[in-house]
């Protein structure tokens, strides 16, 4: 009911389900939502049929989660580059369009791009990101595209929104402001306003199920401690900076969330999946480490373009000098100084998220930039 004060959802909408439904986060916002609001469902036969899917059911609106869009986003752009002419057409269209938004000429874009509109079912009115935050490039870049394009932000706990971004009051690096009954706090921030997210509200957990021992530990006072780190800007809307466990302290005390630097890596052509973690170097001080999984297209494609065949030595020659790119927009104590490049893709939960915990990082033979 407070998602539905939020974003407006009739009737005539169609939602089209390619997540797990026993998440809260398809549970809440793919079923429950649009089954109060008289909306209709369809189901996707799987994430290999999604775009055939959207072909017969033209859904109005889409969840999805970060790594499906941005897989979406760079098969969009690298079909723009591919082709001669898209590839300078393109570019200035983009600029017409986003021009078009801050001017608030919202049907432009849409029709600009109305063959990309049809590809995907050519209803699209809402895509709507949970789960994990988004990279906020690939969503100002679906934007100008022509796309609405929101985020919220929660946990199963909290049934699980707490905050949505609105399709006209939005920030695309934030996670939205809390949603009506809900209170947000941050606890014991730091000097530049970042401490954990503390939460309260009708649809926060009572604890959990016959477990009185872990739900002491994040119940205080009536407020639920969600584990991750943020803030709150002077407009109201909750940043998140990442998870407490996963933050890594650099050498001169700054605190670096992993997250960050994995949005920055994810941009790369040439990477597929990454982690980014704090490990151990040869002086054995702790440094900033990424595991890197690669994108064998991507590759496919440098070797036929270029006539070279793909090596061990061309591939870390190429992740080299991605990563030597990326540590230029980073500040030094956040410089990614040692990386792994792995066999395998990562193990992932049901809505792609990496399974951290599960990641050792002495696996394999790392290479110091």
């Amino acid at each position: 009911m407070a998602m539905t004060k939020m974003i407006q959802i009739t009737e005539e909408d169609r939602f089209l389900s390619v997540l797990p439904i026993h998440h809260t986060y398809e549970c809440t916002c793919g079923f429950l939502c649009p089954l109060f609001m008289g909306s209709s469902v369809h189901y996707a036969r799987s994430l290999k049929t999604v775009a055939e899917d959207m072909q017969k059911a033209k859904p109005t609106i889409f969840l999805g989660v970060p790594l499906l869009y941005d897989k979406l986003f760079k098969r969009v752009m690298k079909n723009n580059q591919d082709d001669k002419i898209k590839s300078k057409v393109v570019p200035p269209l983009l600029k017409i369009s986003s021009l078009a938004e801050k001017i608030g000429w919202k049907s432009l874009p849409k029709k600009i791009f109305k063959e990309l509109h049809e590809r995907f079912g050519g209803a699209i009115r809402l895509f709507i990101v949970g789960g994990a935050a988004p990279d906020p490039k690939v969503a100002k870049g679906l934007r100008e595209f022509g796309f609405n394009f929101v985020q919220g932000y929660g946990l199963t706990e909290t049934s699980p929104i707490l905050t949505l971004n609105r399709i006209d009051n939005f920030k695309d690096d934030a996670a939205g402001i809390p949603l009506s009954g809900i209170e947000i706090k941050i606890n014991n921030p730091t000097t530049d306003g970042v401490g954990e997210i503390f939460a309260k509200g009708p649809s926060v957990m009572l604890g959990y199920y016959k477990n009185q021992i872990l739900t002491n530990e994040v119940i205080e006072n009536g407020w639920f401690k969600t584990g991750d780190l943020g803030f709150i800007d002077k407009d109201g809307f909750l940043h998140i900076a990442g998870r407490k466990k996963n933050v890594i302290i650099a050498k001169d005390g700054h605190n670096v969330f992993p997250e960050e630097i994995e949005d920055i890596l994810h941009r790369s052509p040439y990477i597929l999946e990454v982690l980014v973690m704090g490990e151990r170097d040869s002086k054995h001080d702790e440094v900033i480490a990424a595991q890197i999984v690669t994108d064998a297209e991507a590759f496919i494609e440098y070797s036929n373009r270029n006539n070279v065949p793909i090596t061990k030595e061309l591939i870390h020659e190429i992740i080299s000098k991605e990563i030597k790119e990326v540590n230029k927009e980073l500040p030094v104590y956040k410089q990614i100084r040692k990386f792994h490049i792995r066999e395998k893709e990562f193990e992932k939960t049901t809505t792609q998220k990496i399974k951290r915990y599960l990641v050792n990082k002495e696996s394999e033979v790392g290479e110091e930039l």
